[in-house]
Parts: structure tokens; sequence; C-alpha cells
């Protein structure tokens, strides 16, 4: 039986995989998930310190430059 991601881990796998800015908008389309609970989860991420917001949309933390 395989585990079920939570939508959290489905938008950070996503931006760690894309390893560029993305816009809630760009993540729905690559996830399906509702555009406001990646909203929700983008903050999450963000207050966890694994995200980081840009002028260009939503990256992980580790690919920021600096």
């Amino acid at each position: 039986m395989s585990e079920r991601k939570t939508a959290k881990e489905i938008v950070l796998e996503t931006l760690k995989k894309e390893k560029r800015p993305l816009t809630p908008k760009e993540i729905q389309k690559l996830t399906n998930l509702n555009y406001n609970t990646i909203r929700g989860r983008l903050q999450d991420l963000k207050k966890e310190g694994l995200v980081v917001r840009t002028e260009n949309g939503w990256i992980y933390k580790e690919y920021l430059k600096k």
C-alpha cells in the first residue's frame, strides 16, 4: 500500500523538481491541486523556512541564488 502525499509535500517536491521560481498558477498546472490549497501550503512552507517568494514566483530555498 503506497502512502498518499500531502498537498504540502507535493508543492515542495514540485518546487525542488523544477529548480526555478514558480507561480501558484504554474504549480496548479503541474500538480492539479486546488489554487487556494497551493497558496496556503506555500505560506506554511515559507513559515518553515523551506521556500522563498521572489519577484518571479516561489522557489525552494536551497536554489535561491545568493
